[in-house]
């Protein structure tokens, strides 16, 4: 019994400790940004922002590896089988946030201030970030459901 409620508690804190990696990220990254909203022609803010976002999509799809993929969602749903719906949907959720997350790369690294607007991109990643903490907030309360 205390194995088990030692293993429950090692997998929460593995989870809170990668998705606060992913929060910095996302911190870094609105930074980033704004940076390169403020000084859309100058190369240094675009270069840091690309450099950010393509590290960033390694840390989150890792994240999302160890979480759903081969990690603590699945142990869960094997505990309680009755849970693989909610883990199928995740993953699902993830794999959009990860092509939208591909999508303003591609946005970013093709940017061309004649026709695009930072602005549009920078919604768009704005609308991004409050989807991954959302879904980040339902990766928590399947974990704390699958233990409890």
């Amino acid at each position: 019994m205390k194995e088990s409620t030692s293993r429950k508690a090692s997998m929460k804190l593995c989870l809170n400790h990668s998705q606060a990696g992913i929060e910095a990220g996302l911190v870094e990254l609105e930074t980033d940004f704004r940076s390169w909203c403020e000084h859309p022609h100058h190369r240094v803010p675009w270069t840091k922002l690309m450099e950010h976002l393509v590290s960033f999509r390694w840390i989150l799809d890792q994240h999302f590896t160890r979480v759903a993929g081969e990690g603590y969602l699945e142990n869960v749903a094997c505990q309680r089988p009755g849970m693989y719906s909610e883990l199928r949907d995740i993953e699902c959720w993830q794999c959009r946030l990860i092509d939208q997350l591909d999508n303003i790369i591609h946005h970013v690294q093709n940017f061309d201030p004649q026709r695009d607007e930072i602005a549009d991109i920078s919604d768009d990643f704005r609308r991004l970030h409050r989807e991954i903490l959302d879904e980040e907030s339902h990766e928590r309360d399947l974990v704390e459901k699958g233990l409890a």
